[in-house]
């Protein structure tokens, strides 16, 4: 008798639709994201892109980067890498290096950096300067499969800080104006570790 009552109840799953094992875990769709800029009016295009959200004592400490890696001149890339201290409710942020955070973090925030890179050489690096301009736009958002996403715009102006001149750098300029940037990232928040 058990196992009539067995085959009934397996009957009676496959014929409702459910199965004992489907826990309806589907893969989630990947997001579209992008990172993107214009270099002195050349445009930069990331194929390779993060954002990570940490705390940092009271605050948090946003990243967030673009890489482009090139595949006819490998392994030259170039990297823009943005730092905000993130605050609920605060949408626009100035790139300065704060000192606060200097003083409360033990550091100082990098503002917005450059890499040319040649694998593991740095062949150039620029930097954002207290007196440059520079701001950033960002919106966190909770998806409902809660995923996080941040979006956004910024602008800034970077200076040469250091150039490795046995090796040629694709940009070869000593001012960088970083325009029309634009971006929409997959945010990894780590406050929630």
């Amino acid at each position: 008798m058990k196992n009539i009552y067995q085959i009934l109840f397996l009957v009676l799953l496959i014929h409702s639709g459910c199965s004992v094992f489907d826990n309806d875990s589907k893969p989630l769709e990947p997001i579209q994201t992008y990172f993107y800029a214009e270099i002195n009016g050349e445009r930069f295009d990331a194929n390779g892109a993060i954002a990570v959200i940490t705390p940092a004592n009271q605050y948090s400490m946003l990243e967030f980067s673009g890489s482009h890696y090139y595949d006819e001149i490998y392994p030259y890339s170039e990297s823009i890498i943005l730092s905000i201290l993130y605050n609920e409710g605060i949408n626009t942020y100035s790139l300065n290096a704060d000192s606060l955070a200097s003083a409360e973090l033990g550091f100082k925030m990098p503002g917005a950096s450059y890499f040319e890179n040649d694998g593991d050489l740095v062949i150039s690096h620029f930097k954002k300067s207290q007196n440059s301009d520079g701001i950033v736009t960002v919106e966190l958002e909770e998806l409902e499969d809660g995923r996080k996403t941040i979006s956004g715009t910024f602008e800034v102006t970077m200076y040469l800080s250091f150039r490795n001149t046995s090796i040629f750098p694709q940009r070869d300029q000593d001012t960088l104006h970083f325009t029309n940037g634009k971006f929409l990232l997959e945010l990894l928040d780590r406050r929630e570790d």
